[in-house]
């Protein structure tokens, strides 16, 4: 779907269409001159809404020790994702050098812990190369571009070479940079989260979702016990906070 409208005053809805008016600027506004606040409608979807802190006040040591202590020690990345990593990434983004809702720190939480099967391994078991003709970010010799870190969605070499540039790292040459540094994983999928999921957290859970995996919402289950769903209302309940009414895509 293109999420871009010609000019500088249209908006794009959700659904791709371009328009000036409350229907493509308001709450479901998808890029463009959006213009959502206030705009909930009676529905409280909003990941970036309630109670806020910063991060290291938010997430403690002995709060993240508790949720890597549940790693199994079989895990290839069992004691590889360090709180150390995790609060240096945060900090390099300017949207968390403040004070930031709880909410989208649960929903971080969720989707790191859903992408690395619960903070089990550091790069997903792949032969594919996910390499694509591409000037800008040509593949180098002998590297492969699948999922490593956090988010092990994050594929192919377009999407390396643009956090490399970034974050000032060469991930085109060394990918596995990901997978070797853990506060490089962290920085790697706050990249994509900030880039690709931040705009769309008035959303709600579900849509944000979306932003992650895709469009593609059919193997949702509420019951699965590795569901993003239920990572995310745990994590709320972890930080005393209510989930969003937006969960289902």
């Amino acid at each position: 779907m293109d999420t871009s409208c010609p000019g500088l005053k249209e908006c794009c809805s959700r659904w791709g269409f371009c328009g000036t008016k409350d229907d493509y600027c308001g709450f479901f506004c998808f890029s463009g001159p959006c213009n959502i606040k206030g705009k909930s409608y009676g529905y409280d979807y909003n990941v970036d809404a309630g109670p806020r802190g910063k991060i290291e006040t938010v997430i403690t040591p002995a709060l993240f020790d508790s949720i890597m202590s549940k790693v199994e020690s079989n895990c290839s990345a069992k004691g590889f994702y360090t709180y150390e990593a995790f609060i240096t990434a945060f900090k390099s983004f300017g949207a968390y050098k403040g004070k930031v809702a709880k909410r989208e720190i649960a929903a971080i939480l969720a989707h790191f812990s859903y992408g690395s099967k619960s903070f089990c391994y550091k790069e997903e078991i792949s032969n594919e190369r996910y390499c694509s003709k591409s000037k800008k970010y040509p593949c180098e010799p002998g590297k492969n571009y699948y999922g490593r870190g956090l988010l092990q969605s994050i594929t192919w070499n377009e999407y390396y070479g643009a956090a490399g540039k970034h974050l000032g790292l060469p991930l085109l040459k060394d990918p596995d940079l990901v997978a070797r540094s853990p506060e490089v994983a962290f920085k790697f999928a706050m990249w994509f989260w900030n880039r690709n999921v931040r705009p769309a957290l008035y959303l709600g859970f579900g849509e944000i979702t979306k932003r992650v995996d895709g469009r593609e919402c059919g193997n949702w289950r509420r019951d699965d016990t590795k569901n993003k769903i239920k990572q995310y209302i745990e994590f709320c309940e972890m930080l005393g906070v209510t989930p969003d009414q937006g969960l289902d895509c």
